[in-house]
């Protein structure tokens, strides 16, 4: 049996709710968020139901003191607001989902099995030692990125990664997957700006045979990552018609190929990223406000390298290891050089610049003379 605690001033709700769950869930009820918090210390439900608008505490104020307690329960919030800011702030507490208020049974019991589900993953992925090792920092940056990764991570939530090229976004991308319930399932990458408009909802939403001049039948990206994530870079170079029907498949939850009738359910996790600014292109018409406000429900920001001039050591032994040359010393004075220089090609730039520094070292100690930057 699951053990729902659904913390909720109205009587009716709790009436309704507890003759409608299946019969794999018991429900407790408790009326105010002190007793919520009470509940959740004397009874460890399995998950809890939180009204956003209690009579004694702000929701938002009493899921911090859920989250802070001792491997907490996974926490889905119920809320009639849908603003961006409310749903940011509810999973930055600790919420693993929320719900728009009046809400189907169905959508209801989705959340509840999946909030269970993402708590497993959680506890199984904080047991396993080393899953953000490949993110390689130590500046303050970093650490709030690896620690939105692992709460994001929880929830099915849209995310918007934003960042310069070569940053790091689609490593980003990869550890919410591997840090969420959807671990086991498919990761699929495909970089929007790389395939021409003509091609673009092919590519995304698949095709069926003859729906245009030697078109075959053919699943798109969304059907590949059905049961899984996927990435979807650089979202600021997509079509405006693209959009569109963007829009329409993440909010509808299915894809329909094209050419083709028939509507496919979907069980995807979408994360975007773009080097773009898309409130401006926005607010210039380049971009539909109505898909941004969607797929930004969950915003991280991966700092420039030139933020994070501490983590500029620590990145260069690591792809010097990666070349294979672990042992080589890196001497002052091309730590120096590194440490001064403004990376407008982030990441990928300082990968480069060591790969030709081990050939001019020639198997010696890399030193300044040997470090070429753009």
């Amino acid at each position: 049996m699951v053990k729902v605690l659904f913390v909720d001033d109205d009587p009716q709700a709790q009436r309704t709710l507890d003759l409608v769950l299946p019969e794999q869930y018991t429900l407790q009820s408790a009326y105010s968020a002190r007793q919520g918090i009470d509940a959740v210390k004397r009874d460890r439900p399995d998950v809890v139901l939180l009204d956003i608008t209690l009579p004694d505490m702000d929701g938002i104020a009493a899921l911090k003191q859920i989250a802070a307690q001792p491997l907490p329960p996974p926490v889905v919030m119920l809320t009639a607001m849908n603003a961006p800011r409310v749903v940011k702030e509810a999973i930055l507490a600790g919420a693993c989902d929320y719900i728009l208020k009046p809400y189907e049974l169905p959508e209801l019991i989705g959340a509840l099995r999946t909030a269970v589900a993402g708590a497993d993953a959680r506890r199984a992925v904080c047991a396993e030692p080393g899953l953000m090792d490949g993110m390689i920092g130590e500046s303050a940056g970093m650490h709030e990125v690896k620690e939105l990764i692992l709460r994001y991570a929880a929830s099915d939530s849209p995310i918007l990664l934003l960042g310069e090229s070569g940053t790091g976004k689609e490593l980003a991308a990869r550890l919410v997957h591997d840090a969420s319930r959807r671990r086991k399932g498919p990761f699929v990458a495909i970089n929007c700006g790389a395939i021409p408009d003509t091609l673009i909802e092919t590519e995304l939403f698949g095709a069926e045979k003859g729906a245009f001049t030697d078109a075959v039948a053919r699943p798109g990206s969304f059907e590949q990552a059905n049961g899984g994530t996927l990435f979807l870079d650089e979202i600021g170079e997509m079509s405006a018609a693209a959009q569109s029907r963007l829009l329409r498949v993440i909010e509808g939850r299915s894809v329909t190929r094209v050419g083709g009738a028939r509507a496919l359910p979907l069980d995807v996790r979408v994360v975007s990223a773009t080097n773009r600014d898309l409130k401006a292109a926005v607010g210039a018409g380049g971009f539909r406000g109505d898909l941004f406000y969607r797929l930004g429900v969950l915003p991280i920001r991966i700092p420039p390298l030139r933020e994070r001039a501490v983590d500029v050591p620590l990145l260069a032994v690591h792809f010097l290891c990666l070349l294979g040359r672990a042992e080589t010393e890196l001497a002052a004075d091309a730590r120096q050089t590194l440490g001064g220089h403004h990376w407008p090609g982030n990441i990928r730039e300082l990968r480069n610049v060591l790969e030709r520094a081990v050939l001019a070292a020639e198997g010696g100690p890399i030193r300044a003379r040997h470090i070429l930057l753009d």
